[in-house]
């Protein structure tokens, strides 16, 4: 049977032409062999076009059989973004120094650790030898994001897969870094303020309690501060289950809020207005989407689809909305910059630099640029905060230990005045 196809070459230019074989796979291989980039075959009979698309959903087992316990565990542990990035960053090195993509993801599958993602690279082997393209055969797996199938693919029809390779490794490891300093701006003040909770819940239970009795027997006259804290000891000791009741069912009630489509919104924004912590996380959300829009575009993704992804990155409704509103102007052939002008969420500086790319024609590279200033302030605002909470947690803790101080010292006070 003989087949029309289409194809891209090495230097980006599109070649077609007619190759006799049973099955398109066959074509898809062949164009492979000659350095060709496969985009299209169909019959010559008139049958429509049939892009080289992903086959049936297919198993490591046998048909009708169940996947053993390691297999199922493996689908069950996670891929860290780190993992990732390293893959993608030696593909991208053993391709560009001359190993076909075949070599190079047979050498990765059995030198990678993580072995849910070594299964994954096999699979993608496997169908890259049935002819596919990488990016058709990453899309057969979970373990890849859509960003970064759009990203490979348009490096395979660009003839740059190497470059694309090298770029989703860089916007990974970007990514990794950010979300290591909105841990470190998160972990720092929750551990300290656990401690503290800690050495106050011991204080009032266990040392308190001893002067109650002292004070009971002697039959003196407590001031209200006094009876203040005997009180909050006693009910802290006997019914400190309601207090982690409490606080575990406002996190279940905020989780529930943040599933549910009717109320995701109010809560998104309900986090930016948080103070302190809410600038961080506005923060953030601008450095990904910013350098996510960035990549993409780079990577000659079209400039809707990238829209698009970056409204799925942003993880947060408000500015997703902000994102899609920017899609929407772009459908009507209106600029981006002038558009985000219009847009409260987006900050001018953004909208700014939106314009400059658009007249440029450098809107990749701007909005990079705008993605490094973000965390270039991510990292100055973690290091503020880091700075600040500490006395101020250390006064914390201090007023709780002087307030206690005092309700347990001022009776002991004013009995000796009396005896005096």
């Amino acid at each position: 049977m003989r087949y029309l196809y289409r194809a891209r070459a090495k230097d980006g230019s599109i070649k077609e032409g007619e190759y006799q074989a049973d099955r398109p796979e066959d074509v898809a291989t062949w164009l492979r062999s000659r350095n060709l980039m496969p985009i299209s075959v169909r019959e010559m009979e008139g049958m429509p076009e049939k892009k080289v698309s992903s086959p049936k959903k297919s198993s490591s087992k046998k048909e009708g059989t169940s996947p053993g316990f390691l297999e199922r565990m493996q689908q069950i542990s996670t891929i860290s973004i780190r993992d990732k990035a390293v893959f993608f960053r030696q593909l991208s090195t053993m391709v560009s120094s001359g190993l076909t993509l075949g070599a190079s993801l047979d050498i990765l599958k059995d030198q990678t650790s993580n072995k849910r993602l070594a299964t994954a690279i096999k699979e993608i082997k496997r169908l890259l030898d049935g002819g596919y393209p990488l990016a058709t055969a990453m899309r057969r797996r979970n373990e890849f994001s859509p960003l970064m199938i759009s990203m490979v693919q348009a490096g395979e029809e660009g003839g740059l897969l190497d470059v694309t390779l090298d770029r989703v490794a860089t916007f990974l490891e970007k990514q990794e870094a950010l979300s290591r300093k909105i841990k470190s701006a998160l972990t720092y003040p929750i551990v300290v303020m656990l401690f503290a909770l800690g050495v106050l819940y011991l204080m009032v239970t266990v040392i308190v309690p001893k002067f109650q009795k002292v004070f009971a027997g002697i039959n003196a006259q407590l001031p209200k501060l006094t009876l203040g804290v005997f009180a909050f000891a006693d009910f802290l000791k006997h019914k400190w289950y309601l207090i982690l009741g409490g606080i575990l069912f406002t996190v279940l009630l905020l989780m529930v809020l943040q599933r549910m489509r009717s109320t995701r919104g109010f809560v998104d924004r309900l986090k930016l207005r948080v103070p302190v912590f809410g600038d961080i996380l506005f923060k953030a959300i601008m450095a990904r989407t910013m350098r996510t829009l960035g990549s993409l575009v780079q990577a000659g993704v079209p400039i809707l689809t990238s829209l698009d992804m970056t409204m799925e990155v942003a993880n947060n409704v408000k500015i997703a909305r902000g994102f899609e509103e920017l899609r929407n102007s772009a459908k009507q052939g209106a600029s981006l910059g002038e558009s985000a002008k219009k847009l409260k969420i987006f900050p001018p500086m953004v909208a700014h630099m939106l314009s400059v790319g658009e007249q440029t024609g450098k809107l990749e590279e701007m909005m990079n640029k705008v993605a490094d200033w973000y965390d270039l302030e991510l990292d100055q605002k973690v290091s503020q905060l880091t700075s600040i909470l500490e006395p101020v947690l250390i006064v914390f803790v201090g007023g709780v230990v002087a307030l206690v101080a005092l309700a347990v010292f001022m009776p002991i006070i004013s009995a000796i005045q009396t005896m005096l």
